[in-house]
């Protein structure tokens, strides 16, 4: 046989042996600092997948991750970010698999966060201030061979994220997009609040709630709303999210959790693209009615502001967020530059991490300045 027809039938059978499981070379087969995940679909289920992206469909795949294959069904996450190119996934392994401690869980598409680090900061800063916070980590993402992106792995907030930490859950709620907390308008939660455990439409905790804050006097307000309401959690969850600019936490993207029948609600935050949304200099007071009600009480206003000088003081600080930025910006970035959403040409890495402490800075110098001034309007 020709030497030359030799050497390149040897070339051919090498770098089809050094393909993925797809039979596909890509660059992330040269990405070390975070993990890859390699999702195999059937081509109809594959094909079904993506053009239902706007329903739960399930399909089958197979799960490659750090060396081990597990099987389980795919289907579209998130609720606005179906409508973008790059959008999310559930995943649910089969029996008692586990990727990450986690026998369910979301890739999150992220799609507001062009730095891709929204999440890490956040989750660092609510366990700061001593809220309940899922765990994520980032890996990156291909389906049959082909290079989807950057993702968060984000834990569920579901009966296995209460077994871990042992907490008890009696009711968990999640609210959907504009959830309304007054029957002083047009309201029936039904429709804005998801019940997640137990799975019933038992709404009756949810509807005490908010007619107290429809009906409670200003004077005793710590006692009757706060037979429903942890006022003192809440009052430290509204104060970071407003903090963090995340203007869609308010009324969308947090739970209500009673741990007993008798215990009040606690929040648990959820989904942090849209963190330090544009402009710095707003908004030290995020919007809902929850805050409305409780702003009528004066010991309750000047909590608030203690708690937002403490968490400028002790958790919201360069010192703080910086290094969870750098370290979290070092893991990344090569993946980020892999994707083709994110890097590719769209955005400069480093110029958006570094956008991202200029606009950090200047937040906290607004917030500083004018806590003084703070309106409970």
């Amino acid at each position: 046989m020709n030497r030359t027809i030799v050497i390149s039938l040897i070339l051919i059978i090498l770098v089809l042996s050094g393909c993925d499981k797809d039979g596909i070379l890509s660059p992330s087969e040269n990405l070390t600092s975070i993990p890859v995940m390699e999702l195999q679909i059937q081509p109809d289920d594959y094909s079904n997948l993506l053009s239902n992206k706007t329903t739960n469909l399930e399909v089958p795949c197979k799960v490659f991750y750090k060396g081990t294959l597990y099987i389980g069904l795919i289907r579209p996450s998130g609720s606005g970010s179906r409508y973008h190119d790059k959008w999310g996934y559930k995943i649910s392994l089969n029996n008692d698999s586990r990727i990450e401690g986690y026998n369910e869980f979301n890739l999150s598409s992220q799609t507001f966060d062009p730095t891709g680090v929204h999440t890490t900061i956040a989750i660092q800063l609510y366990k700061d201030a001593g809220l309940y916070i899922h765990n994520s980590s980032h890996i990156f993402l291909k389906i049959n061979g082909q290079d989807i992106g950057l993702y968060p792995i984000i834990e569920r907030v579901d009966r296995q994220f209460f077994e871990k930490r042992n907490l008890s859950v009696y009711e968990l709620y999640k609210l959907s997009f504009e959830a309304m907390f007054t029957f002083r308008e047009l309201n029936n939660p039904i429709y804005n609040f998801d019940k997640e455990i137990p799975d019933d439409e038992n709404f009756s905790s949810l509807y005490e709630f908010i007619h107290s804050l429809d009906t409670t006097a200003a004077d005793r307000i710590n006692e009757r709303i706060g037979k429903h309401l942890d006022i003192e959690n809440y009052l430290k969850y509204h104060a970071l999210t407003s903090l963090l600019r995340n203007y869609d936490a308010f009324t969308n993207n947090f739970f209500l959790l009673k741990e007993n029948h008798d215990s009040p609600f606690k929040i648990i935050p959820w989904d942090f693209d849209k963190c330090f949304s544009p402009p710095f200099d707003s908004d030290l007071v995020g919007e809902n009615e929850i805050i409305e009600s409780l702003f009528r009480n004066d010991s309750i206003f000047n909590s608030y502001k203690n708690i937002l000088n403490g968490l400028l003081n002790n958790v919201f600080t360069e010192n703080n967020i910086f290094p969870i930025i750098d370290s979290t910006a070092a893991k990344i970035k090569d993946a980020y530059n892999l994707d083709p959403y994110l890097g590719k040409g769209r955005f400069n890495f480093d110029r958006e991490i570094n956008d991202l402490k200029q606009y950090i800075s200047a937040r906290i110098n607004f917030a500083k300045n004018n806590i003084d001034n703070l309106s409970r309007d």
